[in-house]
């Protein structure tokens, strides 16, 4: 089947670019756009399965592709020192904390201007109830980036676009426990440690496991003892061993997840120096915007989690529920997140059940403020 898309590299000044572009769905003025911000290795590409089912849906798919992927602009030498640096500086200092959050305050309003720019060249339909306006999806690692987004919007001057009449909802689709600063429980495998193996070797092995299908127990109850960490499921099979070479050459790409790569610097550095805490705490538990600033207290948050994904994911679940829950009884007020367990699905559910992912980022399947 081939899909209409446009690529909109080539009309926006910012450094993150539309990898692909379902396109808006003709005669309607009420379609929601769902811009999509994806993981680590696996670019927007990985999400092309979702545009044929765009337009029946009354929306628009665009994915893009963050710094360093295909189509966007490439770090400079410069803005890679700083996490170059702190990935490999062990003493956490409130200084080294602060240039971490810096960073990714930065990556933050790329996306920021990425949308507005949007908002301002396509004349999307702003956000009414529960139509119109866009929907901001970070998936797996780019839930980071979403998390830093929901942190310092506060801080984002608005000018002649009014993004915060246009935000219908963000989703944070599969998060790693690794975004939010969470530990993880003490028998935890993860390919890319395996220091035994080349580092090819390692990425090999990592995709195979991150596309696989778990088994976990009820997390909920028997805590990290009900994770299955390795054994994926021989059927349904890992997503990677139904993908052609075709398929892996659009949806993947090499440079940034390589040994002293982008990403990998990024999450050291941010791992090392606690950022995904920090910007947990100012995401989910929000501060009034400066004065002219955007103001996103009213945007639905998702959280979304595929129940037969790898161990960190349903572990992020169970902790940030926790969280929130002692943090209620405490008396404080955290920002209310509606999650949503997506049953049967694995990290590639956009690979796999592309039209019920896109049902879950639009809102049309069933949400429960409950995890069980």
């Amino acid at each position: 089947m081939t899909t209409p898309s446009t690529s909109l590299g080539n009309g926006t000044q910012t450094p993150i670019r539309a990898f692909l572009d379902s396109g808006a769905p003709e005669g309607s003025t009420d379609y929601t756009t769902v811009v999509i911000i994806h993981g680590w290795g696996w670019h927007s590409g990985s999400f092309k399965r979702l545009i044929p089912f765009a337009k029946p849906h009354n929306a628009r798919v665009v994915l893009v592709n963050r710094r360093d992927y295909p189509g966007s602009d490439p770090y400079t030498p410069e803005e890679l020192a700083t996490p170059a640096r702190l990935a490999t500086t062990p003493d956490v200092s409130p200084e080294t904390a602060a240039e971490a959050e810096a960073f990714m305050r930065d990556r933050a309003r790329e996306v920021f201007d990425f949308l507005t720019d949007f908002v301002r060249r396509e004349r999307i339909p702003r956000a009414r109830e529960n139509t119109g306006g866009i929907v901001v999806v970070g998936w797996s690692l780019g839930s980071l980036w979403i998390t830093a987004l929901l942190a310092n919007v506060r801080l984002f001057p608005e000018g002649d676009v009014k993004l915060s009449e246009y935000v219908l909802g963000v989703v944070l689709y599969d998060t790693s426990f690794l975004c939010y600063g969470y530990a993880p429980p003490p028998d935890a495998y993860q390919p890319l440690y395996e220091t035994s193996v080349t580092f090819p070797e390692r990425v090999a092995r990592f995709n195979v496991w991150v596309t696989g299908y778990y088994a976990h127990g009820d997390v909920w109850a028997k805590g990290a003892d009900a994770l299955e960490y390795r054994n994926a499921l021989s059927d349904p099979s890992p997503t990677i061993t139904r993908m052609t070479p075709e398929d892996l050459a659009e949806t993947t790409y090499g440079p940034p997840q390589e040994e002293g790569g982008s990403e990998g610097l990024i999450i050291l550095a941010c791992v090392g120096h606690g950022t995904g805490a920090r910007l947990k705490e100012d995401a989910f538990y929000p501060r009034e915007p400066v004065e002219g600033a955007s103001n996103w207290s009213h945007v639905e948050v998702r959280q979304v989690w595929c129940d037969r994904s790898v161990w960190e994911m349903p572990w992020c679940v169970k902790l940030l529920t926790e969280e929130l829950e002692e943090a209620r009884r405490a008396g404080k007020n955290p920002r209310d997140i509606v999650f949503v367990r997506f049953e049967g699905a694995n990290h590639f559910a956009h690979w796999d059940l592309p039209e019920k992912t896109l049902d879950v980022f639009l809102g049309v399947s069933k949400r429960t403020s409950r995890t069980q």
